[in-house]
């Protein structure tokens, strides 16, 4: 019990001693608060009527393009020099050659019967035109005969001929009249039997047409200026008119695809049509950049409610840089958006929350709202309570309020 209070009566006087220590510490000073300033960027606006470019991603396409196929079948004797997989081919260049043999024997069959044709034609001819000459000479001998008999039956009936005489000139006529009847139906006959052979002349004439273009077509060429791909037959492979063999695309007339957001399409089409606006297409590759210029000429027939947007086609003006240039190479296209009056444009790090700017004022911060019309590359147009030649402070600063100190560097 004893140990308990002495215990008690040094914890006592450890406690007095700790407040006597308190109460007896001299008092220290009042710390000065000292104002920091901030050191920022500024620039001055000026109130403009800005016109913004559109960036739009997109890629090359092909104006157009073909599968190639065989245009008749048979066996591949010849492949052209720049059929491989890329290469480069003008209009009509060949392709591939296909062996002619039976196509030509068909020819000259086709032909063979064409001929003959017309040489029963023409033999046909001759004797219409024999037959037309005699008939003219059978119609005068029954012209002749005729008066004969004439004569025999008066003289006949005047006793002075017998009968048998009269009836040998009835029998003279009745077979020269024959002779010319019988002679004007093979006529008809021979003349019928010529549009027969002009029908079958025809269709031997169609024939050889037929022939010629199988012959012409076992060569097949370039549809075409354009790239090869898609490569599939080579020497000896035997084709017909199903298979496919190679994929031919225009690397001349390219086309750009790119996607506008409804609210870019809109703003474009409040102007008039779309179609016959400029447009720049920048394509890098490696370390060159190259840029084209283009034409925007439609857009797809509806929304693409995926990505909330429209695609947009551009074709490319001819250049001699295109011929590097192949569909599938991702570009970025550039084209004017509407005009904005009385606005400013300022970088994108004076915004904040997307509706604030800060100006520079004896240097202390003034807060002014703002609205983001437009985005032009890492700069953005802005209308709201801002005035012609105010100072916007561009420095991005983690505790930004109205009334901050500030200084700019130049100070």
């Amino acid at each position: 019990m004893k140990q308990i209070f002495l215990v008690f009566i040094v914890l006592m006087i450890g406690v007095g001693g700790y407040f006597f220590l308190i109460k007896s510490s001299p008092s220290v000073s009042e710390r000065l608060t000292i104002e920091k300033e901030w050191v920022v960027d500024t620039v001055r606006v000026a109130k403009i009527d800005s016109q913004p470019t559109l960036h739009l991603s997109g890629k090359i396409v092909a104006a157009r393009e073909a599968d190639l196929r065989p245009l008749v079948e048979g066996r591949i004797i010849e492949i052209g020099d720049n059929f491989h997989e890329g290469g480069l081919v003008s209009r009509g260049e060949i392709l591939i050659a296909i062996d002619p043999f039976n196509f030509k024997a068909s020819l000259t069959d086709s032909e063979a019967a064409l001929s003959e044709n017309r040489s029963s034609r023409e033999e046909i001819l001759v004797q219409i035109r024999k037959n037309e000459a005699l008939s003219e000479t059978y119609k005068k001998q029954e012209e002749l005969r005729k008066l004969e008999l004439e004569r025999r039956v008066t003289l006949s009936g005047e006793g002075i001929i017998s009968k048998k005489a009269n009836d040998e000139s009835n029998f003279a006529y009745l077979s020269s009249r024959q002779l010319r009847i019988s002679n004007d139906y093979e006529t008809q006959r021979l003349k019928a039997k010529i549009k027969r052979l002009d029908a079958s002349i025809l269709r031997s004439e169609v024939r050889v047409d037929i022939a010629k273009r199988n012959l012409n077509e076992t060569i097949l060429r370039a549809p075409f200026d354009g790239v090869l791909t898609n490569i599939s037959v080579g020497i000896g492979k035997w084709v017909n008119s199903r298979d496919y063999v190679a994929q031919i695309i225009d690397n001349i007339n390219l086309e750009v695809l790119f996607h506008m957001s409804d609210e870019q399409y809109g703003r474009i089409t409040s102007l008039g049509e779309l179609n016959g606006r400029p447009a720049m297409v920048v394509w890098s590759s490696g370390v060159n950049t190259i840029e084209l210029k283009a034409t925007l000429n439609r857009a797809e027939g509806e929304f693409d409610a995926a990505s909330g947007g429209v695609w947009v086609y551009a074709s490319v003006h001819p250049n001699g840089k295109l011929k590097d240039l192949r569909p599938g190479a991702f570009v970025q296209t550039k084209t004017p958006d509407i005009v904005y009056p009385n606005s400013f444009r300022v970088i994108e790090s004076a915004i904040y929350s997307d509706d604030t700017v800060y100006l520079f004022n004896n240097g202390r911060l003034e807060e002014r709202v703002i609205k983001v019309v437009a985005r032009d590359g890492e700069h953005l147009i802005i209308t709201g309570e801002v005035q012609d030649g105010d100072l916007i402070v561009t420095t991005r600063i983690p505790e930004v309020a109205p009334g901050l100190k500030v200084r700019t560097k130049l100070e």
